[in-house]
């Protein structure tokens, strides 16, 4: 009789928590990359898949590995390699905040497997490393923490979000951000090259590439592989629908013309701010009052038709940096950057946006560009930490989700751009999208 109730009392404990899973799972409500930005009936409470913060207190959330600022946000599975997220609450006080990590499918959607499944460890980890600035005139407390670590560890490939949120309480997010996890299942060659098309190859780039498998069984490799092509960091502009032209042996050939083929665009504008007590290249002047300081740039022209000329710069990203002290993260200080684009008339059909890593690589309604008739600039004012930044402006057509680069910034086959090539499989028996592989690739550096 014992033995029975204590299986009974088994049985239901398991059932309430597979209940209790799936009514968290059910509170998710699924939004693709763009349509959130657009369906403003969503309260800031619905988890996103995507890079996201939910409070406007949040600022300078980074993702990288140690010691490395524009490693990006990929890790090897089963590896010693490490990322290292971290963001500043400009509230300045210390707050109580927890992580957890969620399993997604190859188009960040959330996936059915469970915590159990994907994660060797505790499922909720509280934040214990945290500073306050030093010496600034935005006070803010600076967290971060470093992934994997004692406490938990990742134990399949594939898409994942990092989800934060206060208070140990679910329904309080903060911020959620991407990062994958891949194995070395796959070997990826590829090649960058003008694009075929006579018309296009002096303006886009073309990605041809082999994958050869054998470490990885590919059943039907048709349709149970998904290649994604990636330009620097961009999601509105992802090529996911490539099937290989051919098969031989255990290779697949993704040789096309036109399908797999990009605007080479134009080299990123940059500037920096490391230190007020210079003008940087860029930087026209500065000005501050007793709680903030403000960074003015040089105005900037349209390049749409102007002769190609290459730069050094980070193909899109930034870094937080600070001349003036000793620690960027702590004594990095907050400013107002005023952007300004010479532009004789408003455009008709779409907006203007500041564009790269500093906005997420999505068009965020605070990095729109106001046009003032009077003074013929569309203008902005953008609240940034210290550091060197890349941007570009992008233009947004109504009802579209991918920008359009060439519109102000030209285009050039001759243009570096980083491009990645990633690799998912899903097998027939499996519960979730392997990512096999994963390919880094520049197109001046092959």
């Amino acid at each position: 009789m014992i033995h029975t109730t204590k299986y009974l009392l088994f049985i239901f404990l398991t059932l309430c928590f597979i209940g209790l899973h799936a009514q968290k799972r059910q509170k998710v409500k699924k939004r693709s990359n763009f349509e959130d930005e657009q369906d403003l009936y969503f309260d800031d409470n619905t988890i996103r898949y995507e890079d996201h913060t939910y409070v406007p207190h949040i600022k300078t959330v980074t993702l990288h590995q140690p010691h490395s600022p524009i490693s990006g946000n990929i890790l090897a599975l089963y590896s010693n390699e490490q990322l290292v997220l971290g963001f500043d609450d400009l509230q300045g006080e210390i707050r109580d905040y927890n992580y957890t990590v969620m399993h997604c499918s190859s188009s960040w959607e959330p996936s059915d497997m469970m915590e159990t499944e994907f994660l060797d460890g505790f499922y909720d980890n509280y934040i214990s490393n945290y500073n306050f600035s030093f010496n600034t005139l935005q006070k803010f407390v600076h967290y971060e923490f470093t992934f994997p670590n004692e406490d938990v560890k990742i134990t399949k490939s594939g898409n994942y979000i990092f989800y934060l949120f206060e208070d140990n309480d679910q329904e309080k997010p903060i911020l959620t951000k991407r990062f994958m996890v891949t194995e070395n299942g796959i070997n990826i060659n590829p090649r960058i090259k003008p694009a075929s098309t006579v018309m296009d190859r002096d303006y886009r780039q073309e990605i041809d590439f082999n994958l050869l498998y054998g470490a990885v069984p590919i059943i039907n490799p048709i349709s149970n592989l998904k290649v994604v092509l990636q330009q620097n960091g961009r999601i509105d502009n992802l090529i996911t629908d490539l099937k290989p032209i051919f098969i031989k042996d255990k290779e697949l050939v993704y040789d096309y013309d036109e399908k797999n083929v990009f605007d080479g665009n134009n080299e990123f504008r940059f500037f920096d701010f490391k230190s007020f007590n210079y003008k940087s290249i860029n930087v026209l002047d500065y000005s501050k009052n007793d709680t903030t300081n403000f960074i003015y740039l040089k105005p900037d022209l349209k390049r749409t038709y102007k002769n190609y000329y290459s730069s050094n710069e980070l193909n899109g990203k930034f870094v937080v940096d600070c001349e003036d002290g000793n620690d960027p993260d702590l004594d990095g200080d907050y400013g107002f950057v005023q952007f300004r684009l010479k532009y004789p008339e408003q455009i008709q059909g779409g907006d203007l946006f500041i564009f790269g890593a500093v906005s997420d690589w999505k068009f965020k309604d605070e990095f729109k560009l106001i046009y003032n008739s009077e003074r013929g600039f569309y203008e902005t004012d953008i609240y940034l930490k210290q550091g060197y930044y890349n941007y570009q402006y992008a233009l947004l057509k109504d009802n579209e989700t991918a920008g359009i680069i060439r519109f102000i910034e030209g285009t050039h086959y001759e243009t570096e751009n980083d491009y990645t090539i990633y690799v998912y499989y899903n097998e027939p028996s499996g519960r979730y999208e392997r990512l096999i592989g994963v390919k880094k690739i520049n197109s001046l550096r092959q």
